[in-house]
């Protein structure tokens, strides 16, 4: 088994299928909800830029298994995660076309694992985390962001190797061959996500905050929801 990012041929259509039809009501649902600010379209680009080109970087880890990063995390909470997943599938879709990188028939099992499960779950864990310790610039906002793109990162990896391990064109990876192999594998490079999450976004909290305010999830951080509001805005309203 490759990586996380599934060839053609590796899928039977009994697993494939369903994942498009999950995968189609996620586009569905993300082109009809995603906002996105003056700042955060130019960052869209930016971002999908590259990881397209971090995607294309494999590592040779344990076994007969690669991996390389996702970057679901850094795109999903910057931009949210209607918009992660867009971006994701334009990273999917260009490089099955370009490169031959991954698969048009498994092009909804490598969306459902790197752009939905990889963007939403970060998203989510991030959510509930901000919402339970209300963390602020510093080691407990950086640990947040870096458990979520972790978590991320793992998940997806698991899901790709449930997919293999249930395929029946892969009879030789079944689920207790496949599913270990990209877990053990994913949690190295899961760290290396996550530090990666961790240095992007923390530039950008330095560098550009007024992208992250925006942001539907970054925009939720008490750093942002209890900034002072500017006195020229307060007597206007006055």
């Amino acid at each position: 088994m490759r990586h996380i990012h599934l060839p053609d041929g590796l899928i039977s259509l009994t697993i494939a299928i369903p994942a498009f039809i999950i995968t189609i009501v996620f586009w569905a649902i993300s082109f009809k909800k995603v906002r996105l600010s003056e700042q955060q379209v130019p960052m869209m680009g930016l971002l999908t830029a590259l990881f397209f080109a971090a995607m294309m970087i494999n590592f040779p880890l344990l076994g007969p298994t690669t991996a390389h990063l996702i970057g679901g995390a850094v795109i999903g909470l910057i931009l949210g995660p209607f918009a992660g997943l867009i971006s994701m599938t334009i990273i999917l879709v260009l490089q099955a076309l370009l490169f031959g990188d991954g698969g048009l028939i498994v092009l909804g099992v490598n969306t459902l694992n790197i752009g939905v499960i990889g963007v939403f779950i970060p998203c989510l864990i991030f959510i509930a985390l901000n919402k339970l310790f209300k963390p602020k610039i510093g080691i407990g906002l950086y640990g947040t962001i870096f458990i979520s793109a972790f978590f991320g990162d793992l998940l997806a990896a698991i899901a790709a190797g449930t997919a293999v391990g249930l395929s029946p064109l892969s009879p030789w990876y079944g689920l207790s061959v496949a599913v270990p192999a990209m877990a053990l594998n994913h949690s190295i490079i899961g760290v290396a996500e996550g530090i990666v999450t961790v240095i992007l976004i923390g530039s950008l909290l330095k560098l550009r905050p007024d992208v992250l305010e925006k942001s539907p999830i970054l925009g939720k951080l008490s750093l942002f929801q209890n900034k002072p509001q500017n006195p020229e805005n307060t007597n206007a309203k006055a």
